[in-house]
Parts: structure tokens; sequence; C-alpha cells
């Protein structure tokens, strides 16, 4: 019990109201919404939801942990339904292409450009994983970007970000305002840290690949005194003629529209669709299987890539369940040949 308060203050311990007092954006990066005012920030500087403004509550933390899980005794019985593929023949070749690392972690090589997206190949704390994962950092020949979504443990790994820096020295870091903290430090060189605001367009300078930080609904915490202080977002990355979206951690929205009408046409949809259980309290700020189809439905994407699930045991829902939800909600549509599900290390190529 002393555990779960110290883990509960350190994810939830600040309570106040927050709401819009300001804008920021940066003068100096290209924004992919001309009319957007910037990214809101509350009267205490903290970034703040376009839609469902939130803060964490202790109290509800506490009331779901205590509470107990109706679905206990078949999470219990249930398996996760994840495989693991031998990567070695996408990393040895040349193919674009998406894999799934399990988790929100994804590789996509794009333009013969290898992107990490929210990379954890440890063990973060406070958080168990349903089964061990060999980590697919000595298979990797070179990694160019590596992208955040925001500072949640299960998707900012301290050790799996300094382990990337120190073996590929040439590789930028990208994230969300305020990150530039942790990365600094992590990474060992300012110059190799990039952050942006919602909507704006990272100053990469490469001709190949173009990056833009997006808006999602969700939250952000690593210790006591930093909640929101990070900002949180998506990423939309384009090259070679192709969209690819990654919604990092987020509740339902109109975002999800907002993609489509801004971008264009996504060809694969990157989005979770676990950590949903108890839907009283994670509704705000994660997909359950049927949000996330709706908010595929409403970019009008291609296909959808699921994630953010069967990896960590971290809420109620049995592992096996968010698969077996999106492919019931794809199949009663006639639409399930838009969904590409992928098992851990397992390649889907996008281009030869």
């Amino acid at each position: 019990m002393i555990f779960l308060i110290l883990a509960g203050l350190i994810v939830y311990g600040e309570m106040d109201e927050t709401i819009v007092a300001d804008y920021v954006r940066d003068e100096g990066l290209k924004s992919a919404k001309q009319d957007f005012q910037g990214t809101p920030v509350d009267q205490k500087g903290r970034f703040v939801n376009i839609e469902y403004p939130f803060l964490p509550s202790f109290v509800n933390l506490m009331r779901w942990k205590l509470g107990g899980n109706p679905q206990a005794q078949e999470k219990k019985n249930d398996k996760s339904p994840l495989k693991i593929f031998d990567p070695t023949g996408f990393f040895n070749g040349e193919n674009d292409g998406i894999i799934w690392l399990g988790h929100a972690s994804v590789l996509i090589r794009l333009e013969g450009k290898t992107i990490l997206i929210d990379p954890v190949f440890g063990n973060p704390s406070f958080i168990d994983r349903y089964f061990e994962l060999p980590s697919p950092l000595g298979k990797i020949k070179n990694v160019d970007y590596v992208l955040t979504s925001h500072d949640h443990r299960d998707h900012l790994d301290e050790p799996t970000i300094r382990a990337i820096a120190e073996k590929f020295p040439d590789a930028k870091f990208l994230a969300g305002i305020g990150s530039e903290d942790v990365l600094y430090e992590w990474t060992g060189r300012k110059n190799r840290v990039k952050t942006a605001g919602w909507y704006e367009q990272f100053a990469i300078d490469d001709e190949d690949v173009r990056i833009t930080f997006v808006p999602v609904r969700h939250w952000s915490r690593r210790w006591i005194n930093d909640t929101n202080r990070r900002l949180w977002g998506g990423y939309i990355i384009q090259g070679g003629g192709k969209t690819f979206y990654h919604g990092g951690d987020s509740g339902y929205g109109n975002h999800y529209a907002e993609m489509g009408e801004v971008f264009g046409e996504i060809d694969y949809f990157i989005i979770g669709i676990g950590s949903y259980a108890p839907r009283w309290f994670m509704k705000p700020n994660h997909n359950n299987p049927e949000d996330a189809w709706k908010a595929f439905k409403d970019s009008k994407a291609k296909y959808l890539v699921p994630m953010h699930y069967a990896t960590f045991n971290m809420t109620d829902e049995p592992p096996s369940e968010p698969l077996r939800r999106l492919k019931r909600v794809s199949e009663k549509k006639g639409e399930a040949d838009k969904v590409r599900a992928l098992q851990i290390y397992e390649s889907l190529v996008t281009s030869k």
C-alpha cells in the first residue's frame, strides 16, 4: 500500500484547476495549420489539451486501485496474443516499412531514413511486461531520428534513450516543447535535440522527410512537480509520397478528423487500442478499440496499424481483448482488410 501511495504521488500528485490562459508558438518553425493560434497553456504555464483540459486525480487513482478489477479472473487466465518475429531480414534490407517493437514503440524506414518512435527496450519503472522481449538495438543498423510522444515512462525510457544516443551519435531526438531538460541530459548534446509545438514542423533540414508534431488528448508527468510541463502529442511523418500518423497516447477527440483535413490522405494510421479499462478512469486519455476505429475513420486514412496493447500490464483489460474488439468492429463494418495488425518485430513493407 505504501508503494501504491508513493507511485500515485509521483504520477498524480498535483491537484488544481487548469484553464487556457495563453498560447505559445515558435515563429521560426513552419506551421501546418496556418490559422492555429498556438499550443495552449494555463495560468501556471502548463500545457492544456485543446479539448477537455485535464489534470490527473489521485483520488480517482486510489478509487481504481482499491476498487478491484471485475475482469481480474479473465485477465489472469488470458495470455498475450503476440508472437515475436525475427526482424533481421528487414533490418538487413532496404525496403521502406514499419516494424512494431511492442506497445507504442515503432520503427519506420522512409526514404532510407530510420525513425524510432517511443522506443522502450527495457523494463520501465513501476511497469511490468507480459513477457520478456529481447532488445532490437543490436540489430538496428542506423537511426536517424528518435521521436518521443510524451514523457510517461512507458513511452520515454531513460536507459533506452541513453543507449540509442551512445550507439548512434548522429541521431536527432525530437519531442514536444519542454522536453529539453531530460533529453539534453540523456543524449549528451543540446544540438541533437529538436522540439516543437502542435502543428509545428521540426527544423531537421532533411530534403527527404518532413516531421510535424500534432495535438492529441493526453497529459504529461514524470515526477511530483512537473505535471503538464512537457508537451504531449503525435506525429505526422511524410516522405516519398507516403504519410504516416503515430498517435502517441490519446483519448478520442476532433483532432483525428483534423489530421486528414490538414495533411491530406494518411497511408498508415498507427494508433493505440489498449490501456482503456476501467473506462470511467481511462476514457479521457486512452482510446478503446471502438474509439480507435472511429478515430481512424474520422481521419480518412487508408490503413489502421494498432499499437499500445498486450505488451505492458498496466490496466484492467485482458491482454488479448483489445485486438479482438478491434477486429470485431472492423469486421462488422465490412472493412477488416483495413486493419494491419502486426506481431512483435514483424514488418509491414510500405514500398520497395
